[in-house]
């Protein structure tokens, strides 16, 4: 983790913030206990865990500062989402959305933001509002498709 993204000072402070960071060797050839127990076939991979080690996020292989942020930011608003913290929750998503917009993971950002709105005011027009962004925004994306049930969601 001493190359590329993990490299920069912003990425360091990040995790060192918001993380507990852990990293393993990996040999494809003599596979460590720990690529065995995630699963891990390619470098790098990042997983994003909660405190009781269930896996809330994942990524493979290399991708810019910009949507490494994004990925960890998005990984945080999982573990708040899947442990029904939505106003936490929204809080990242949004934060991806906003400060990251051109990172690949924005779609899904979109996506689950309006999920989380959904549950934490239980009005579908959040999930509308995300189907509508999906479509204007990135409409060839698989999260515009998961999101085609809203557009029946009147605003």
């Amino acid at each position: 983790m001493n190359t590329g993204p993990y490299s920069e000072k912003v990425v360091q402070d990040f995790v060192q913030e918001e993380f507990t960071p852990v990293k393993s060797e990996c040999f494809f050839d003599n596979r460590t206990e720990a690529m065995k127990q995630f699963g891990v076939s390619w470098t790098p991979t990042l997983i994003v865990l909660d405190a009781t080690g269930r896996e809330h996020h994942r990524m493979v292989g290399f991708v810019p500062t910009d949507d490494f942020l994004a990925h960890l930011k998005l990984g945080k608003g999982k573990v708040h989402f899947d442990r029904f913290r939505f106003v936490d929750a929204i809080k990242e998503f949004t934060a991806v959305i906003e400060q990251h917009p051109a990172a690949g993971v924005v779609p899904e950002a979109v996506f689950f933001l309006g999920v989380a709105e959904y549950w934490h005011t239980h009005d579908p027009k959040g999930l509308r509002r995300s189907y509508d962004t999906l479509v204007a925004r990135f409409p060839q994306s698989e999260w515009a498709r998961r999101a085609k049930p809203y557009e029946q969601i009147p605003l």
